[in-house]
C-alpha cells in the first residue's frame, strides 16, 4: 500500500519497493509517484495513455543508477550477475549493456520506516557478488514549499563503485500536454550550447537565453543531449531547473555539480534530467540531495 506525506499545500504518494514497478531499469527503493500542489497533479508517466504499464515503465520521480556508467557489467561473464543499484542483481546477456533491456532480475532486501510525521526512509542492502556490495538509503521528506530527497550510498564491497544517478522527472503540470505555454529555465545560457545530440522531429523546440520553450504541440519524442555543452564548468551551471505552465511551477535544486544535463519529452510529458556522477572506494560513503519546490508563478511587475 502506498505511503502518503501531506500538509496544507502538498500531497505526496510514495510507493514501496515492488509495489507496482518490478522491471530492471529504475530504482525500486522508494518512488514519489504523485505530487499534488493544492490538488493540482504535477507528475506524469513515461508512456502516453493506453500504452502505460506501471510494472514496466517509468512514472513520477523515478531515478536510475548507471545508465551511462553501469557497475560491474564488464567484470562478469554472460549468465553471471551484475549490480543495478536500488533495483537488484541483473543477469548479463551476450550483448552490450542497454538500459531498456528487460534483464532477468534478482531483487534486493528492502525496508522502509517513518521518520516523524513528515518523512519516510527507504533502505536496501545488496549482499555481495563478485566483489560488489552496498547499502543504500533514500529519505523523502516534506519541507517548506516542497520536499526533499536525500540519498546515501555506502560501498561495503571490495571493488570501487563508479557510476552515475539521475531522476527522470516525468513532469506534466495539471495534465497539460506539451505545447506553447510550457517554459523550462536553467541558471545558465543554453541558447548557444553545442549539443551532444538533438532530436526535434516536430521542429518545436526553441532555445533562447536561459530557457527552452515550445513553438507548437509535441507529437513525437524529443531530446536535447548535453545542455551544458558537455562541460560542467560552463558559467552558471548548477543542478537546477524550473518548469512553468499556466501560472504553476515546479523546480529542482541539487547540492552537487551536475555531470550532465539532458532533456527528454513526448506529447504528454517533459523530463529534465540532472546527473550526479561519483566514484566510491570500498568502505566509503557518499551523500547527495535534491530539493523540489512548487507553487504559483509570481506576476511580472
Amino acid at each position: 500500500m502506498a505511503l502518503l506525506l501531506k500538509n496544507d499545500e502538498f500531497l505526496l504518494q510514495l510507493e514501496r519497493p515492488g509495489e507496482r514497478y518490478t522491471a530492471s531499469r529504475f530504482d525500486w527503493n522508494g518512488l514519489v509517484s504523485s505530487v499534488r500542489f493544492r490538488d493540482i497533479e504535477l507528475l506524469g508517466q513515461e508512456k502516453p495513455r493506453f500504452q502505460r504499464n506501471p510494472a514496466r515503465f517509468g512514472r513520477g520521480l523515478h531515478n536510475e543508477f548507471g545508465i551511462k556508467k553501469v557497475v560491474g557489467y564488464h567484470d562478469c561473464h554472460p549468465g553471471e550477475w551484475f549490480p543495478k543499484i536500488g533495483t537488484g542483481w541483473l543477469k548479463k546477456d551476450e550483448d552490450p549493456y542497454f538500459f531498456y533491456t528487460d534483464y532477468k532480475l534478482d531483487p534486493l532486501s528492502f525496508d522502509d520506516s517513518t521518520d516523524g510525521q513528515d518523512a519516510v526512509i527507504f533502505s536496501c542492502t545488496s549482499g555481495e557478488r563478485n566483489g560488489y556490495a552496498y547499502h543504500y538509503t533514500k529519505r523523502i521528506a516534506l519541507a517548506p514549499g516542497g520536499f526533499t530527497i536525500a540519498y546515501t550510498l555506502k560501498n561495503s564491497g571490495s571493488k570501487r563503485i563508479e557510476t552515475d544517478e539521475y531522476v527522470h522527472n516525468f513532469l506534466s503540470l495539471g495534465g497539460k500536454r506539451v505545447a506553447p505555454g510550457y517554459t523550462l529555465e536553467f541558471p545558465w545560457n543554453v541558447e548557444n550550447v553545442i549539443l551532444v545530440e538533438q532530436v526535434d522531429p516536430d521542429k518545436i523546440l526553441k532555445l533562447s537565453g536561459t530557457t527552452v520553450s515550445f513553438t507548437g504541440r509535441a507529437r513525437n519524442q524529443f531530446y536535447l543531449g548535453g545542455l551544458t555543452g558537455g562541460e560542467t564548468s560552463v558559467d552558471g551551471v548548477a543542478a537546477k531547473w524550473r518548469l512553468e505552465n499556466s501560472g504553476i511551477f515546479i523546480e529542482e535544486s541539487g547540492n552537487f555539480t551536475p555531470d550532465a544535463v539532458h532533456l527528454w519529452g513526448w506529447k504528454h510529458v517533459i523530463s529534465p534530467e540532472v546527473f550526479f556522477a561519483f566514484s566510491l572506494d570500498p568502505g566509503k560513503s557518499v551523500s547527495w540531495e535534491r530539493a523540489y519546490s512548487a507553487g504559483y508563478v509570481s506576476p511580472s511587475v
